[in-house]
């Protein structure tokens, strides 16, 4: 399922810890401040970041053994769609962001942002993260998400943190050097496309997995 945000929000998951909304901040720039359960620090959610749920039923071998594990598929998926489309993309290896984990300053951009630090297949263009992933699992089955930034605003997510004026120009500035949106990247597609790219990227990956055995109640 694809989300576009129809007014802007300041979505908080579970990682930001010790990370609150500048409630005086959102109110006055007309952002609704929203948490939710999956992990992740906080994200601009605008007009400029696509949303993309996939729900997954239990034992679906998508959704792997284990967190990382899960994100495998989908960030293959997501990166094989953005070279489609002639965006020079790759998902990020485990070892790769393991290694870039063990910095302190890298650890404290994950908690200020989703965008400000890389996680296993989380995906990457020209050196810069395009797309943040997070997932729930529960015994219901798995939720998959990934925010694929079209356009993307760190100057003002900052502004919206409450966290002193330095934290904020620091972030900012990580923001802008190590992430981006794909806009200038596109060469003449838009969100559409990335859409459309995306949808036959994880159908074709959905199909060849190797299907789950059926339980009784979905065999009815």
């Amino acid at each position: 399922m694809w989300t576009v945000a129809a007014s802007p929000a300041l979505v908080i998951g579970r990682s930001a810890r010790g990370v609150a909304a500048d409630e005086a901040a959102c109110a006055r720039l007309g952002v609704e401040v929203v948490r939710r359960s999956s992990g992740g620090g906080p994200v601009l959610w605008d007009a400029g970041l696509l949303g993309l749920d996939v729900v997954l039923p239990p034992g679906h071998p998508f959704a792997g053994q284990g967190v990382i594990e899960a994100y495998e598929g989908l960030g293959r998926a997501l990166a094989g769609a953005l070279r489609e489309l002639g965006v020079d993309a790759r998902a990020v290896s485990v070892e790769e962001a393991r290694a870039a984990a063990q910095d302190p300053a890298a650890r404290r951009a994950a908690e200020l942002a989703c965008f400000g630090a890389l996680s296993p297949h989380e995906v990457v263009a020209g050196g810069r993260k395009v797309v943040g992933l997070a997932q729930v699992r529960r015994r219901s089955g798995t939720l998959l998400q990934a925010g694929i930034a079209v356009r993307l605003d760190g100057g003002r997510l900052a502004e919206l943190l409450a966290v002193p004026v330095s934290e904020r120009d620091w972030i900012a500035r990580r923001l802008a050097e190590g992430a981006g949106g794909l806009e200038s990247l596109l060469a003449g597609a838009g969100a559409a496309d990335v859409v459309a790219a995306v949808d036959r990227a994880l159908t074709a990956s959905l199909a060849t997995s190797e299907p789950a055995r059926e339980t009784a109640a979905e065999r009815a």
